[in-house]
Order: C-alpha cells, then structure tokens, then sequence
C-alpha cells in the first residue's frame, strides 16, 4: 500500500500570504480614496463650494413705521405717514435688457414729475449704450485699436473699457427728448440699490397707476405696489430744525450704516433728533426671506414680521415754544423798530433747573428781503456767543471761593487804568458791596477779582500770575458748563471759544463776559447751576421711550424713562452759591436792578442782564475787504430762574447786534408770564 503524503504544513504557508495579499488590496483603496478625497478637497473645492452656493437664503425688505414723536403733553410733533408708492426688486439674475423692458413700460403707465428726475449724464450714456450695443461695440472697437495694441487691450480692466465706451459718445447722442429722459429717470430709480433690495421707483403713485399696474404685473416682473412712509409736521415749523433730517444714507457714512445691516437705498435720520434716536425710532423692519437657486427665487418666501419704530416723548411743551418762538420774533421786530438795523436773529432756551428736561429752545432769523422769519433753533447748539455781564454770577462765587473778596466787601467803583488804557463800569458806582455790584452790573468789581487773582498791584510791585488765574477762572467757568460740552441728547454740540489771556487786560475781559464766547445752551446749563443750587445737570430732550400707538393714558407702555443726571456739584461752598443767588434776585427785586421789570410779573424771580461789545463787518454782516473800521455793536443777553425760591424754570435770552438793553428784560418778562400763564402781557401782541 502506498504511503500517504500530508500537505498540511504546506496549506498553512500560503495563509499569510493571501491575507498579505487581501491587506494590501485594502490599503491600496484606502489609498486610492483619500486621494480622491485630497483632489476633491483641493482641486476641486472651490468649484463645489461655488455649486453649493448657487442654493442660498436671500432676504427682501419691507418698510416698517417709523416712530412717532410727541411734546410732553402727548401733541404730536412729528407723524409718519404711508403713501402708496411703486417699488421694484430685482433679482440676482436680472439682465440689463430685462430692467430696460420693465422701465419703458413703467414710462408708459406712470407719470414720474420732472422734480424727481434723478438722471446724471452717466445715466444718459449707459442707456445709449444699452439701446446702441452694436454701435457701441464698435466705437469702442475704433477708439481702443487707434489708442492701444492688441497686447495692451487685452489687459484693461473693465472700468477703463467702460470709459473707453463712454468717452466716444456725444452730447449729440445723449440729447434725449423729455419722454426718454423720463424713462432713464425711471430705470435710474430702479437700479440705485442692490438685488431683492426695495427700489424706489415713485412716491405716491395714483390710484389709476397702481390699478394699471395690478393688472399687468405679469408683464412688469418685480414692480409691487407698497406704502412707503414719510414724515409730516402737525405743527409746521415749530422746532422743525431740532428734529433734522429723515432721508437716504449719505455718501460719507455708506459703509457705516451697512455694517448696521442697513440697505444703501435705506432712510436714516441723518442730523439732530431723528440721528440721535436713529435705532428707537428705526424699529424691526420685515423681510420676505427666499430659497434661491443660481440667483432665482424657489417657492413662496418665508414671512419675518417686522416692528414699528418706538415713539418718543420729549420734554418740550409744543404750545409754550410756540409762545417763545414768538415772543423772540416780537423781540427782534422791537429792536429793530428801536433803530437796531443790525439785529436779524435771537435764541432762547428754557429749561427745568432740577431735571434738565428742556421746555422750549428757540432760534428766530428774519429775511429782511421776504420780513419772514425761519426756524434756527438749533443755532442754540452750534453757535458761540459773547455773553456779556451775565457771566458775573459766576465770576463772584469764584471769587468768593479763592478769598479774593469776602461776602459783602466794599469796593470802589472807580475807573481803573492799566499800561495807558482804562477800564470802567457804564458809571461810576462808588463803593458798593458784591451784591450790589451783581444788581447794578458792576464792571469794576469784577476787574478787582480779576487783578487779585493774578496778584496784580497798580501801586506797588508788579508780580503778574495772569496765566494761573485765567486757567483757574476758566476751572470754575467749566464747572458751571461754560466752555464745556453740555452732554444734551444731540448728535453734535459746540463747546463753545475760549481764548487764552496772556496780559491782565484780556483777564479782565473775561471776567465780565466780553472775551469768550458759550453756547445759549451753555448759558442755560450755567444758569440752572446757580438755580438749583450748584448741581450741574444735563439737558435733554427725551422723556419717554413708548411701544408704537401708545400715547393714550390707559395703553400707554413706557419702555424707558430719562432720568436726571447731575454732572457735577461746582467746588464752591454752598453759603457762597446762596450769596450770589441773592445777587441775582436783586436784580429783579432791588431798586437799583437792571431787570426789574421782570418783577411786574407778579412772579418772584432772579435774572442777570449782559451786554458784549461785537463787531459788525459791514451792513451786511460780513467781513469788509477794503479796510474800513468795523462797526461797533452790542449783543443783549439775559439768564435767570423762576420762582426764585422752588425754581420751575430757567432761562439763557440771546440778541446778537441788539443795541437797546432793555429788550433782553422784557423777553424775561414776557417768558415768565407765557410760562404761569399769567395774563395781560403788556408789549407782546398775540397770534402774530
């Protein structure tokens, strides 16, 4: 029998090698995967990313109310009212031939007024080139051949392609009749923003248009039919500069705004009020947010509802600014008839000594050419004026608090004379105490602070320290808001001019108002300071923020209340505050006062009077070239408080070139008695 032969030991040698076999094969894979995956990652990656992309959310926007504003006693100030207006959105996709179709017929249903053509004479060129192309194409063609060589033609960027284009067009080509100027205007209109972006194509269409458009909107792709809101004035120009402007985003702040999420063709308030409550007053707007695929809508758009702008509530009394806007023009009529001829504006501001709310801000400029005046009142802001004696107030507590003078010192009120020029009151007083030198006005008094502080001696040695005791002057002139910005809720405020004096005669300048130069609204804020006592507060405009349409007492949603804020309380002690407080009460309480008919009132009351001495360059106003003097002038100004006591209101008057001082106390007089409704005002002649 032959003998088995075992191949067992052999079978188990050729495991390892298939499994081998089978490992590599895998890893083979592994490999061949990854670098699919790396080619797919990297070569490739980008195209992916564009074809994923050609699917995206895109929002389109719709306007929202924006918010109300009304006086303290809930008038309405300023409304926002909707005007049906024609609007377009056009897609991504959207072709130039495609928007040039959808405006001619538009030019065909609409009637867009001439005041409302927006065409550049870049508007003009492109449509020519759109409805020219062929033509175009080869001008274009004549006028780069003859200009550069094929090499350099081929690398122009595309802007200097277009103005190869644009340059061989003429003012013959472009000199379009007013129905193709209306359709350029209208596709204008329809290309100032970006895609799915609302364009503004007219405002307030007819209720024939929008019944031709909605019967075509098959035929106009894009074009809706939309309220479009707009700011109207119940009260017409009463405050009408404070509030500012509602209208597009300007040039300048573009990309600001669009880094907020704001649209380029959106609205803003661009100045004053509307700027400085923007976002309240903005609120949510709504969008329609597409799936697009390779730019074109898929399906019906998701709704995100919007909001209604917040409403404000201000702290201004609309029915008394009305009466200091015209007490203000009554003024300025008086001096004039007084033979002030170059007096033409005046500014008031009223506010709550305690709170800061400000009650009424004023600003009166008449056109001589029309006898019309026109709202300015935010000049009280903006612009800088000498104030005269009305800073003594101020001047004495300072004096007082350095000891320089002491509580009812005597001092002589006599001419002084510096270097050769001398100084002097408008008369000689004699010796007088510091209140009485506030009632009266006196200069001197206030010279002898001046020369004081910087250790300046007419008799003995001349040690002058002029520059430590004008910095240490303006220190306290601050503390009180001059020459500092007064923290009002606006976007921008002037601090006011201060110079530098560099010799004892320009310090005595300043001591009596006549060398620096506030805001009106500074003077209030420095008058409110001695009002209340010392405490600087700051003034504002704001009193409520509401949820829309919630003006009525039992709806009424206040969602946010200012709240007094107090600056800073003056380095100046409190016996002295009260001192120089009686100084001004004297000067509407004493027998010698130069405002006492403030006292006629009935009303018990502090004021201060000032004069400043101006030049006028010119009848016009403006500065002479030929070398002539200057003529002299005065501003009249006037600051006090009301009931002196539990002060409700104070008060900052300004006349500049006003040459009769007794005007600027009978605008006191005349703001008291509208403020207390107190009857029979004597000079002021009512509804005019």
């Amino acid at each position: 029998m032959p003998k088995r032969i075992t191949v067992q030991g052999r079978r188990r040698n050729h495991l390892p090698l298939r499994l081998n076999l089978m490992f590599f094969i895998v890893f083979l894979l592994f490999a061949i995967l990854i670098f699919r995956l790396g080619v797919v990652q990297i070569v490739n990656g980008e195209q992916i990313a564009r074809e994923v992309q050609k699917t995206e959310l895109i929002a389109s926007k719709y306007e929202v109310p924006r918010g109300k504003i009304y006086d303290r006693d809930g008038r309405l100030l300023v409304d926002t009212i909707s005007k049906y207006s024609i609007v377009y959105r056009r897609s991504q996709t959207t072709k130039l031939e495609e928007r040039l179709e959808v405006a001619s017929r538009l030019a065909k249903i609409i009637e867009l007024p001439k005041d409302d053509w927006k065409v550049t004479e870049r508007d003009k060129k492109d449509y020519w080139i759109a409805v020219n192309k062929d033509e175009s194409d080869e001008r274009y063609r004549k006028a780069a051949d003859a200009k550069y060589s094929l090499e350099q033609q081929a690398e122009l960027t595309t802007s200097e392609e277009d103005q190869i284009r644009l340059d061989t067009i003429t003012e013959e080509d472009i000199d379009f009749d007013d129905e193709t100027l209306e359709l350029i205007a209208i596709k204008h209109n329809m290309e100032v923003g970006y895609a799915l972006d609302p364009q503004l194509v007219k405002v307030g269409a007819s209720p024939e248009e929008m019944a031709i458009i909605d019967e075509n909107l098959e035929d106009l792709p894009g074009v809706t039919v939309e309220p479009f809101y707009e700011r109207s004035y119940p009260y017409k120009e009463t405050l009408r500069g404070l509030f500012g402007k509602y209208a597009q985003i300007p040039a300048e702040q573009q990309a600001e705004f669009k880094a907020k999420g704001y649209s380029m063709n959106d609205r803003v308030g661009n100045s004053f009020l509307e700027q400085q409550y923007e976002q309240l007053l903005r609120g949510k707007p709504a969008y329609d947010v597409y799936t697009t695929f390779n730019g074109q809508p898929i399906g019906e758009p998701t709704r995100e509802e919007g909001e209604a702008g917040k409403d404000l509530v201000l702290t201004v009394d609309a029915k008394y600014q009305q009466q200091v806007d015209q007490i203000l023009r009554q003024a300025i009529k008086m001096g004039r008839g007084m033979g002030s001829r170059y007096l033409k504006e005046g500014y008031a501001v009223v506010m709550n000594p305690k709170t800061g709310e400000i009650l009424a801000m004023s600003g009166q400029k008449l056109d001589t050419s029309t006898n019309k005046f026109s709202d300015v009142a935010i000049n009280n802001v903006l612009t800088s004026l000498q104030i005269g004696s009305t800073i003594k107030g101020a001047t004495v507590a300072a004096g007082l608090q350095t000891g320089v003078i002491e509580q009812n010192e005597v001092i002589m009120d006599a001419p002084v004379t510096i270097g050769g020029m001398t100084k002097k009151s408008y008369v000689n007083m004699g010796a007088i105490t510091d209140l009485k030198a506030l009632e009266r006005s006196s200069n001197v008094y206030m010279f002898q602070i001046a020369l004081r502080l910087s250790k300046y001696s007419q008799t003995g040695p001349i040690s002058p320290n002029v520059d430590k005791a004008a910095a240490l002057m303006q220190n306290y002139y601050s503390q009180f808001g001059l020459g500092v910005t007064t923290g009002v809720d606006l976007p921008y405020e002037a601090k006011g001019v201060q110079g530098i004096p560099d010799r004892v005669t320009l310090l005595m300048d300043r001591v009596i108002g006549q060398y620096d130069a506030f805001t009106p609204l500074q003077v209030a804020q420095y008058i409110s300071t001695l009002a209340n006592g010392g405490y600087r507060v700051q003034p504002h405009f704001l009193k409520e923020v509401r949820t829309a349409n919630s003006t009525e007492e039992s709806m009424k949603k206040v969602e946010y209340s200012f709240e007094t804020n107090y600056l800073n309380r003056v380095n100046i002690d409190q016996d002295h505050i009260d001192h120089v407080r009686e100084g001004l009460h004297r000067v509407v309480k004493g027998d010698q006062g130069t405002a006492r008919i403030i006292a006629q009132t009935g009303i018990d009351a502090a004021a201060k009077t000032g004069t400043a001495q101006v030049s006028v360059y010119g009848e016009d106003g403006l500065a002479l070239r030929n070398g002539k003097e200057p003529v002299r002038s005065l501003n009249s100004n006037l600051v006090g408080w009301a009931p002196y006591d539990n002060p409700e209101m104070a008060w900052a008057v300004f006349l500049p070139y006003m040459e009769q001082e007794a005007v600027n106390s009978r605008i006191g007089h005349d703001l008291i008695k509208a403020y207390f409704d107190v009857k029979d005002i004597p000079w002021q002649t009512k509804g005019q």
